[in-house]
């Protein structure tokens, strides 16, 4: 048996690399393409999770969509934090602070109680689960998370390096499975409250672990070019805007042989809208999506026994 979510950073439209703007100046009209996404989740039992920042739980539209997602299809709502679109504003506007652990540990709990509580005016129910925006997370945000009453988080990916000394860096762990976070590494288990369920990041098929280990400090261009040439390694996001059906399916088997016990595929709800991303632009780009992820469930579950979750439900499951 394999658990199985989907979990969707559910947001504004934006550029990337753009000016950074309060939750005035974005719309959230890509919620409205939603539907066809929702019916292939439906069509597969899948049980989606929808991550949403202040635009999305501040806009009453949105909200009645993903209220009925909630209510009439098995979705969940959590929390996913945006600093520049989420009050109150008292940061400085720079690209670093883009990234919620680089806000005070007391900035952090002030946004996200604000998003918390609207998010539970608007649904009746406290959100339990939570990812960071642009997958800033430090041990500065476990207790953040601990005093919000979150009880899973899925901001760590695995094998992520990033470019700039103020980005969040998660490189080699040695083990996927869901665990306890670590106050003092997240990284590692620990005793926390709060269940860490990592993005699914990996390889297409077995190395040693000192490769795995140094893999993402090889040059891409050099390398690890190499290595995928002549012995077909590469490494995957379960993602479907980074990775084709195939490369998908290839990573999935892969770790189902490894013995991981759950699957984590993530990705943006501005994807589904044509031109709310750069991943589909035209509304064929978004049929291939829609295509290739109604393509990999029907694979998976013909091959495979998967019971598809929420990801608060994670946190029973691996109470123990």
């Amino acid at each position: 048996m394999i658990h199985f979510l989907v979990t969707i950073d559910t947001e504004e439209e934006r550029e990337w690399g753009a000016e950074y703007k309060d939750h005035s100046q974005y719309t959230v009209r890509n919620i409205q393409f939603l539907e066809p996404l929702q019916k292939v989740f439906d069509r597969h039992g899948v049980k989606a999770t929808y991550l949403i920042d202040y635009p999305v739980a501040a806009d009453q539209k949105a909200m009645q969509i993903l209220s009925d997602f909630r209510k009439n299809r098995q979705a969940e709502i959590g929390l996913h934090l945006h600093p520049w679109v989420n009050p109150p504003y008292e940061e400085e506007r720079t690209l670093a602070n883009t990234f919620p652990a680089n806000l005070p540990p007391e900035l952090q709990l002030k946004k996200l109680k604000i998003l918390s509580d609207l998010i539970s005016q608007k649904l009746g129910e406290q959100p339990l689960s939570y990812r960071a925006g642009r997958y800033g997370f430090n041990e500065s945000s476990v207790p953040v998370l601990e005093e919000l009453g979150v009880l899973v988080d899925s901001s760590v990916v695995p094998f992520r390096k990033g470019k700039q000394p103020f980005e969040p860096s998660f490189g080699y762990i040695a083990s996927i499975e869901p665990y306890r976070l670590n106050r003092g590494n997240i990284k590692e288990k620990g005793d926390s409250s709060v269940l860490e369920v990592p993005v699914t990041v990996g390889f297409n098929k077995k190395l040693p672990q000192w490769l795995a280990k140094n893999y993402i400090d090889l040059p891409n261009i050099g390398l690890r070019r190499l290595l995928k040439k002549f012995w077909g390694l590469d490494l995957y996001w379960l993602r479907p805007s980074y990775a084709n059906l195939n490369q998908m399916i290839e990573l999935s088997e892969h770790l189902i042989r490894s013995g991981v016990s759950f699957l984590n595929m993530m990705f943006h709800s501005n994807e589904l809208m044509p031109g709310g991303s750069k991943y589909c632009k035209t509304q064929d780009d978004v049929d291939r999506y829609l295509k290739r992820l109604d393509d990999y469930f029907t694979y998976l579950n013909a091959n495979h026994s998967v019971r598809y979750v929420q990801l608060r439900e994670m946190y029973q499951i691996y109470s123990g």
